[in-house]
């Protein structure tokens, strides 16, 4: 179950800043989902066929497992996940511990300095909705 409150201005401004980073490091799509597999945001889109629930729940199960080789490899804190493909390629990040980031891109390579891109829309998501790492309230849709 999800626990925060995100209120429409909130999700206003989620919005507005993933669009943002969407168009600055030219993604094709960007959802911010919380680890039970509710979307909170997205911006962009992969086509009309791709369905986006699915695709965020698989992206926390890869995050989450990379954790788990993580911890085997002797603690271990992985601070994201890539994957590159042909056509394709998808970094994967915590906002918090409940929250990922899951964007996605054109062609097989990410773009340069991504990890830094990357925390600067972290910070601002997290200073834009206090709730992100507050965890005191229950999701509203």
């Amino acid at each position: 179950m999800s626990d925060y409150t995100i209120y429409s201005d909130d999700a206003n401004k989620v919005r507005r800043l993933m669009t943002a980073y969407q168009a600055s490091v030219k993604c094709e799509y960007v959802v911010l989902c919380h680890r039970d597999g509710n979307i909170i945001a997205e911006v962009g889109s992969l086509g009309s066929d791709l369905d986006a629930t699915p695709l965020a729940v698989l992206s926390i199960a890869a995050f989450d497992s990379s954790r788990q080789i993580g911890i085997m490899l002797g603690g271990e804190k992985f601070q994201s996940v890539s994957f590159a493909g042909e056509n394709h390629s998808v970094y994967i990040s915590p906002v918090d511990q409940s929250l990922l980031l899951v964007q996605v891109f054109k062609g097989g390579k990410l773009p340069n300095r991504i990890e830094d891109f990357n925390r600067l829309l972290v910070e601002k998501l997290e200073d834009a909705v206090p709730a992100f790492t507050q965890n005191t309230s229950s999701l509203v849709r």
